[in-house]
């Protein structure tokens, strides 16, 4: 029984070593973190289900790589204005396999919730990779991974150092003008769901020297019951996801109202596309943010 227990420890360790980085270039392949590797070259006729992917693709000025997408139910992919107009292969969960055959690929990148896809492009030979980006170290790293998939070295090392001030300048400011302050980003009211430190808004909390309510309690995403409100009396609830306004926090039970952030009106909305997607942009919304909790009422 010991040894089952121990043998079951070590497979656990295993699993978890899988998953310590993103994305990683190592003898001339691209590695993801499900051990799909591809070439380490530039690729042209790209069809990407990643959204943050496809924002990177601009921001570098490779969008003439995208053959064509995965669209989003809920948010508008960056720039709305440009990405509305290219060709879909469905959504970003559920693609059409025999769209994305249409456009010969020369690579596809996945994103985790479409992991299952690969298997049918494993098949058929078609080289994919799985983006993953879930912290902000994964998002810098990615952007120069991304110039080496677009040919745009250059620009995904400015990328990288402009993103890398920003968050840099923004921790200067955390550290000379703090917040003291204790909040949750909320997924759900109903019931009311918080990002834990392990995903990117807790990650985000932390880098802003926030007390994240939602740590420490169990799974990514964990339940914010009535007692932990009221027992850690939050200065702020801010929404994300399917919250579309600050009444939905505020009514969505008595607790709420007992609270600094129900008594003072300190209920924010904050774009999801940006704060949970594991873009570069990911760095205006975190300054954003601050800017708003600096004017908040206290």
């Amino acid at each position: 029984m010991k040894r089952i227990r121990k043998s079951i420890i070590v497979l656990f360790i295993l699993i978890l070593g899988l998953n310590v980085y993103s994305m990683e270039i190592k003898d001339k392949k691209i590695t993801d973190s499900y051990g799909n590797s591809i070439e380490q070259k530039e690729y042209n006729k790209i069809v990407i289900l990643d959204p943050a992917v496809v924002e990177i693709f601009y921001l570098l000025g490779g969008e003439n790589k995208i053959t064509a997408i995965g669209k989003t139910a809920m948010s508008e992919i960056y720039p709305p204005e440009k990405t509305k107009d290219l060709a879909s292969v469905g959504t970003i969960t559920k693609p059409s396999l025999e769209k994305i055959l249409s456009y010969t690929p020369d690579l596809v990148i996945l994103n985790g919730m479409a992991a299952s896809t690969g298997e049918n492009l494993k098949a058929l030979k078609i080289p994919f990779i799985i983006n993953n980006a879930g912290n902000i170290s994964d998002i810098l790293s990615n952007i120069k991974i991304y110039g080496e998939i677009t040919g745009k070295k250059a620009e995904a090392e400015n990328l990288y150092v402009e993103s890398e001030e920003k968050l840099n300048n923004l921790k200067r400011k955390v550290k000379e003008n703090p917040l003291d302050l204790k909040g949750a980003v909320l997924y759900t009211v109903s019931p009311m769901m918080g990002f834990s430190s392990k995903s990117l808004p807790g990650e985000i909390l932390d880098i802003l020297g926030v007390e994240n309510i939602a740590d420490n309690l169990l799974g990514d995403k964990p339940i914010i019951s009535q007692e932990l409100l009221l027992e850690k009396n939050p200065d702020f609830l801010a929404g994300a996801m399917s919250i579309k306004s600050a009444e939905d926090i505020a009514n969505s039970n008595p607790a709420v109202k007992e609270t600094t952030a129900g008594k003072k009106g300190n209920f924010f909305i904050i774009d999801s596309s940006k704060i949970l997607r594991g873009s570069p942009r990911i760095f205006e919304a975190v300054e954003e943010f601050y800017s708003e909790l600096l004017k908040m009422n206290k």
